[in-house]
Protein backbone atom coordinates (compact mmCIF):
# COMPACT_ATOMS: atom_id res chain seq x y z
CA UNK A 1 0.00 0.00 0.00
CA UNK A 2 1.18 3.55 -1.25
CA UNK A 3 2.42 5.11 2.35
CA UNK A 4 0.10 8.32 1.32
CA UNK A 5 -3.21 5.77 0.89
CA UNK A 6 -2.34 4.32 4.78
CA UNK A 7 -3.79 5.23 8.00
CA UNK A 8 -2.47 4.42 11.47
CA UNK A 9 -4.52 5.71 14.43
CA UNK A 10 -3.11 6.24 17.88
CA UNK A 11 -4.34 4.58 20.65
CA UNK A 12 -7.24 5.92 22.60
CA UNK A 13 -7.06 7.86 26.40
CA UNK A 14 -9.51 8.33 28.26
CA UNK A 15 -8.94 12.11 29.67
CA UNK A 16 -11.14 12.65 33.02
CA UNK A 17 -9.79 16.83 33.54
CA UNK A 18 -10.85 16.50 37.22
CA UNK A 19 -8.90 13.42 38.05
CA UNK A 20 -6.07 13.92 35.79
CA UNK A 21 -2.54 14.89 36.53
CA UNK A 22 -1.61 15.42 33.08
CA UNK A 23 -2.74 18.08 30.54
CA UNK A 24 -5.05 16.64 27.45
CA UNK A 25 -1.61 18.18 25.30
CA UNK A 26 0.13 16.27 27.94
CA UNK A 27 -1.59 13.24 26.75
CA UNK A 28 -1.64 14.09 22.85
CA UNK A 29 1.79 14.41 22.79
CA UNK A 30 2.17 11.15 25.00
CA UNK A 31 0.35 9.22 22.47
CA UNK A 32 2.63 10.55 19.52
CA UNK A 33 6.10 9.39 21.84
CA UNK A 34 4.55 5.89 22.07
CA UNK A 35 3.86 5.81 18.15
CA UNK A 36 7.47 7.04 17.46
CA UNK A 37 8.67 4.57 19.91
CA UNK A 38 6.68 1.51 17.94
CA UNK A 39 8.25 3.00 14.42
CA UNK A 40 5.47 4.84 12.97
CA UNK A 41 6.73 7.71 10.85
CA UNK A 42 3.86 9.18 9.47
CA UNK A 43 3.96 11.70 6.60
CA UNK A 44 0.59 13.80 8.30
CA UNK A 45 -0.93 13.92 11.43
CA UNK A 46 -4.61 14.29 11.16
CA UNK A 47 -6.19 15.82 14.43
CA UNK A 48 -9.10 17.61 16.31
CA UNK A 49 -9.57 21.20 17.30
CA UNK A 50 -9.41 19.75 20.70
CA UNK A 51 -5.98 19.62 20.49
CA UNK A 52 -5.05 22.42 17.62
CA UNK A 53 -3.18 24.17 20.65
CA UNK A 54 -0.02 26.11 19.98
CA UNK A 55 2.35 23.42 21.69
CA UNK A 56 0.82 20.85 20.03
CA UNK A 57 1.56 22.22 16.99
CA UNK A 58 5.27 23.32 17.31
CA UNK A 59 5.83 19.68 19.17
CA UNK A 60 4.39 17.94 15.48
CA UNK A 61 6.43 20.33 13.21
CA UNK A 62 9.85 20.61 15.74
CA UNK A 63 9.32 16.02 14.79
CA UNK A 64 9.50 17.21 10.94
CA UNK A 65 5.49 15.99 10.55
CA UNK A 66 2.98 17.52 8.19
CA UNK A 67 -0.20 18.47 10.69
CA UNK A 68 -4.04 18.74 9.70
CA UNK A 69 -6.25 20.41 11.43
CA UNK A 70 -9.40 22.07 12.10
CA UNK A 71 -9.61 25.28 13.83
CA UNK A 72 -12.12 27.00 15.83
CA UNK A 73 -14.13 29.98 14.19
CA UNK A 74 -12.40 32.63 16.43
CA UNK A 75 -8.32 31.50 15.90
CA UNK A 76 -6.61 34.13 15.52
CA UNK A 77 -4.18 34.28 12.35
CA UNK A 78 -2.12 37.20 10.34
CA UNK A 79 -3.12 37.71 6.77
CA UNK A 80 -1.33 40.16 5.58
CA UNK A 81 0.86 41.31 8.26
CA UNK A 82 -1.36 43.70 9.88
CA UNK A 83 -1.91 41.86 13.02
CA UNK A 84 -4.66 39.31 14.01
CA UNK A 85 -7.98 38.68 12.92
CA UNK A 86 -10.25 36.03 13.33
CA UNK A 87 -10.47 32.95 10.95
CA UNK A 88 -13.94 33.68 10.07
CA UNK A 89 -13.10 36.99 8.90
CA UNK A 90 -10.41 35.93 6.05
CA UNK A 91 -11.52 35.39 2.59
CA UNK A 92 -10.43 32.41 2.14
CA UNK A 93 -11.05 30.86 -0.99
CA UNK A 94 -10.72 27.12 -2.67
CA UNK A 95 -7.11 27.16 -3.09
CA UNK A 96 -6.69 27.94 0.63
CA UNK A 97 -5.09 30.86 2.31
CA UNK A 98 -1.31 31.28 3.89
CA UNK A 99 -1.73 32.95 6.90
CA UNK A 100 0.86 33.44 9.78
CA UNK A 101 -0.23 32.22 12.74
CA UNK A 102 2.23 33.92 15.97
CA UNK A 103 4.10 31.10 17.79
CA UNK A 104 4.08 28.75 14.96
CA UNK A 105 4.85 30.82 11.29
CA UNK A 106 3.03 30.50 7.98
CA UNK A 107 -0.01 27.89 7.69
CA UNK A 108 -2.40 27.47 5.06
CA UNK A 109 -5.78 27.54 5.91
CA UNK A 110 -9.37 26.02 3.86
CA UNK A 111 -13.04 26.48 4.65
CA UNK A 112 -14.96 24.20 3.84
CA UNK A 113 -18.94 23.69 4.08
CA UNK A 114 -20.85 20.56 4.25
CA UNK A 115 -24.91 19.91 4.64
CA UNK A 116 -24.20 17.22 7.53
CA UNK A 117 -21.40 19.75 9.24
CA UNK A 118 -22.03 22.76 8.41
CA UNK A 119 -18.95 25.05 7.83
CA UNK A 120 -15.15 24.10 9.44
CA UNK A 121 -11.99 25.72 9.22
CA UNK A 122 -9.07 23.30 8.74
CA UNK A 123 -5.07 24.71 8.92
CA UNK A 124 -1.81 22.73 7.79
CA UNK A 125 1.85 23.37 7.78
CA UNK A 126 2.04 21.72 4.93
CA UNK A 127 1.59 24.90 2.26
CA UNK A 128 1.63 23.15 -0.33
CA UNK A 129 -1.46 21.47 0.10
CA UNK A 130 -4.81 21.77 -1.63
CA UNK A 131 -8.01 20.49 -0.82
CA UNK A 132 -8.08 17.94 -3.19
CA UNK A 133 -4.37 16.52 -2.24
Amino acid sequence: MDRGQQSSPLPLQNYDKSNDKMSKSDHFRSLRQKAKKRGSRPACILFDSWYSSLDNLKAIGDIGCIWLTRLKMNSLLNPDGCGNVQIKELNIDADGLIVHLKGSGFIKVFKTVSKNRGLEYWATNDLKMSQTS
